[in-house]
């Protein structure tokens, strides 16, 4: 039985026998008498006592907790001794004034080695994270192991990312190095330099310094390259700030030594004090060449010193500040993340209520990730849990600026992650399976509605957020509702993938005479994803009246109903099905859509690469700002229209004739109209108008079944409406605003004066003569054959498919999309014709 003995070395305690601890004592009392005469030799012997420390704590494990005399031996060998280099100092120092510096340092370690033979590949066991592979490798390389672990990380990576074999060969390699090297636990010290910040030569944090010493540069050349890098998007201020974060700061004479390559030994903490005393110049004089090639740098660092100390304390703020905001950002949003993480890992095994927490896409977490194997649940929780934690880690360290993970630890959690992605990768490829075949069930339902007067069509809000049912609309025979619905699934075979579909369940209740759709699909108990989709035919009575509730119009696509209408006019209007769509039998006697509150603006933009023309909103006021004095005219069998005045005007295209207008008696006095054949004439008594009157505006409403010919003159704004015609040909002239959407075979467009159009829709030929300040926005009117003709300082944007012919003069300019077969574009003046 030994006694052992309790010391602390730096704060950290270790058991150690007794006749190990007096061999210790007496090494630790030659160092301080040894030292004792140097300035500092306290904090010399405690950078020691540091070191000693970190070799003790390679030497204890779970299944070794005591220092023995061969561990203390281990270290003197290790560390040397110091009546090794008493005696040898003579001989050095002559050898080092002869010119001759590397010969005394050959009578340590390294020419110890030099005389055993040949270097040989250990595994090192003392720096090793997993096995000591590549610290074994760096020490036979004399390099930092940093690099080799980077290489064996960078390897696996690159074969993830490539999704070929070569992740798993950098793990095979690095096995089989683990078996074929033996290991060894008394490695030499190499002199091997590692990246600290250097506190004893800074401007702000000493990462230049620290890099240039690494590196064995002029400190001048990295603070250059940094100041240049500001300018280069502002790379140097990431980068500096990013090294100072990731770079420590080398506070003993230990990080010291490492930092400037030398092996931490008694002996290189001699020669490093003797350095740094300018006992001697251990680096020679520099070449009269290096010193022509540094003298600019070296004045511009001189400059960059200045810099530095002027501006280094409000520099120092900033980054302090920066560096406590992106900690702050990192943690919120990684502890936010993790706490996702942890409630849809929670909700996929079931624990959590999904509908009170979270839905995943389309559907239910747990339908979504129930049928997912548990252990590639598992393992798609550690991938993403891991840099999760890892981003908490970074956000404490910037705030704390301190790095508290021991690389043991983060090593540990890259394999862990490592083992769970590719766990995860495997699980994902087997379960594909279960959508390898596609299976449909149809079903058809018949409501009766042949004792319903008007149907209304509406829509069940579920409260289920995580699917949306659109319906397609037909023409039925009957006086009955078909309603035909077809639900696809995935499965292993296609018996499975139909067993899946019919694990939803939709509902289609007829109450009165409301036909009520459910908004969204639910899932039936024990149901899992296997992408599931619903689709609904709704065949609909040719002649019934139908009347659509505002939640209705959710369902429906937009080429369901004929016309564009706001939703809330949809649901005050009545319908039919007429073929494959809606048709409104009373939208033609409607008011104003009050969908949009945003008035009619346009933006020209022109600039001389990108002239464009924007327009929004609408031209008409809401239907309140009219007056509420209405009169309807009986007028009949027209389809050109003539309007001339300071009137709002309102076109709808319906089955019938209707001519309506609101305004106020003193103003429906003033307006005069006539039939004149098939053209209908508008126009006002007064001679003279003003577009700033503060009166209420006139509205003239009108509907016929066909026109082809509108003419506006004057004040008018305009809201045209759609608009169906083989041709059709509008002229506008004076300040007139207005917006259309046509579905023509040939549409003319003549504008003058201070004109403002808007036109969407498709046509195939479309011509365009606009002379004054007009603008024309027809980006959205697509047309096989477009010609526009600009002139004066007007603006025009067309969308031409084939053919393409424009004229600009004066200072107009003209924008085109669309990549037209055929172009004749005719330019003069400053004008210009652009593709968009």
């Amino acid at each position: 039985m030994k006694k052992n003995i309790s010391i602390n070395l730096q704060g950290i305690i270790f058991q150690i026998e007794e006749d190990g601890y007096e061999q210790l004592s007496r090494y630790l009392a030659s160092i301080r008498t040894y030292f004792s005469n140097y300035e500092g030799h306290e904090e010399i012997v405690a950078d020691i006592e540091a070191r000693i420390a970190e070799i003790f704590s390679g030497r204890v494990s779970p299944a070794k907790q005591v220092i023995t005399q061969e561990d203390v031996q281990y270290l003197i060998v290790r560390m040397g001794n110091v009546t090794d280099f008493e005696v040898e100092e003579a001989l050095e120092e002559e050898a080092y004034t002869s010119g001759s510096a590397g010969t005394g340092a050959a009578a340590g370690p390294e020419a110890a080695q030099a005389a055993a033979g040949p270097k040989k590949l250990y595994r090192d066991l003392n720096n090793k994270v997993i096995a000591g592979v590549s610290s074994g490798i760096a020490n036979y390389l004399s390099i930092d192991p940093l690099w080799i672990r980077l290489f064996f990380v960078l390897l696996v990576l690159l074969g993830i990312a490539s999704a070929g074999i070569s992740a798993a060969t950098g793990v095979i390699i690095y096995v089989v190095l683990w078996i074929a090297m033996p290991e060894s636990a008394v490695l030499p010290e190499t002199k091997v330099r590692k990246l600290f910040r250097d506190p004893d030569d800074k401007k702000l944090a000493g990462v230049s310094s620290g890099i240039a010493k690494y590196f064995g540069i002029d400190v001048a050349v990295v603070r250059l390259l940094f100041l240049i890098s500001i300018f280069l998007g502002g790379f140097g201020i990431i980068a500096y700030i990013v090294l100072w974060i990731a770079m420590p700061e080398a506070v003993t004479l230990t990080e010291r030594m490492q930092m400037q390559g030398d092996p931490v030994t008694l002996a290189g903490i001699e020669r490093t004090l003797k350095d740094n005393l300018n006992m001697r110049d251990s680096n020679g004089e520099e070449s009269t060449l290096a010193k022509l090639i540094l003298l600019p740098i070296r004045l511009v660092a001189q400059v960059i010193n200045w810099l530095g100390r002027a501006l280094g304390p409000v520099l120092a703020f900033l980054v302090t500040l920066i560096r406590i905001s992106a900690g702050v950002i990192l943690l919120v949003v990684s502890i936010g993340l993790t706490i996702a993480l942890f409630t849809t890992f929670f909700v996929s095994l079931g624990l959590v209520d999904e509908a009170q927490y979270v839905n995943l896409g389309d559907f239910p977490a747990s339908v979504f990730l129930g049928g997912f194997p548990r252990l590639g649940l598992v393992a798609g929780f550690f991938v993403g849990l891991i840099p999760l934690l890892l981003l908490i880690v970074l956000g404490l360290s910037l705030l704390i600026k301190r790095t508290f993970m021991k690389p043991i630890v983060g090593w540990s959690m890259f394999g862990v992650w490592l083992v769970a992605l590719f766990t995860m990768i495997a699980t994902i490829v087997m379960f594909s399976g279960n959508f390898r075949r596609t299976g449909e069930v149809v079903t058809t339902k018949t409501v009766p509605a042949g004792d319903i007067k008007t149907l209304t069509l509406d829509a069940y809000d579920t409260g289920l957020d995580y699917d949306n049912v659109y319906i397609e609309v037909k023409e039925g025979n009957g006086p009955d509702v078909q309603i035909l619905q077809r639900t696809e699934a995935k499965g292993r075979t296609e018996e499975e993938a139909k067993e899946n579909a019919r694990m939803i369940s939709y509902n289609v209740v007829l109450k009165d005479s409301t036909l009520r759709f459910d908004d969204s699909y639910e899932f039936k108990p024990g149901a899992t994803f296997r992408k599931q989709e619903l689709s609904l035919v709704l065949q609909l009575p040719k002649d019934k009246p139908l009347r659509l509730t505002r939640d209705f119009t959710y369902l429906l696509p937009s080429a369901a109903l004929e016309g564009d209408y706001s939703r809330e006019k949809i649901a005050r209007n009545t319908w039919q099905v007429s073929g494959d769509r809606l048709t409104c039998l009373t939208c033609a006697s409607d008011t104003l859509d009050t969908d949009t509150e945003e008035e009619f603006s346009m933006h020209v933009d022109m600039d001389e690469e990108h002239s464009s023309i924007e327009m929004n909103g609408r031209v008409l006021l809401d239907e309140s700002e009219y007056s509420s004095n209405v009169r309807s005219f009986n007028f009949r069998d027209f389809n050109r229209l003539t309007i001339s005045g300071p009137y709002h005007v309102q076109l709808r295209q319906g089955n019938d004739y209707s001519v309506q207008v609101r305004a106020e008696d003193k103003a429906m006095n003033r307006i005069e109209m006539d039939l004149s054949g098939n053209e209908l004439e508008i126009s006002t008594e007064e001679k003279f108008f003003s577009i700033f009157d503060d009166r209420k505006p006139v509205l003239i409403q009108i509907t016929a079944p066909n026109l082809d010919n509108i003419e506006l003159n004057g004040a008018i704004k305009a809201d045209l409406g759609s608009l169906r015609a083989d041709d059709l040909r509008m002229n506008f002239s004076g300040a007139i605003q207005t917006v259309a959407n046509v579905d023509v075979r040939n549409l003319r467009v003549d504008a003058s004066g201070a004109t403002i159009s808007k036109f969407t829709g498709k046509a195939d030929r479309f011509e365009l003569d606009a002379t004054g300040a007009c603008g024309v926005d027809a980006d959205n009117l697509e047309a096989r054959f477009v010609d526009v003709d600009v002139t004066g300082a007007g603006v025009a944007e067309v969308y031409a498919t084939k053919t393409l012919r424009a004229d600009a003069s004066g200072t107009s300019r003209i924008v085109y999309r669309g990549n037209p077969e055929d172009t004749i574009i005719d330019t003069s003046g400053p004008s210009s014709v652009k593709r968009r």
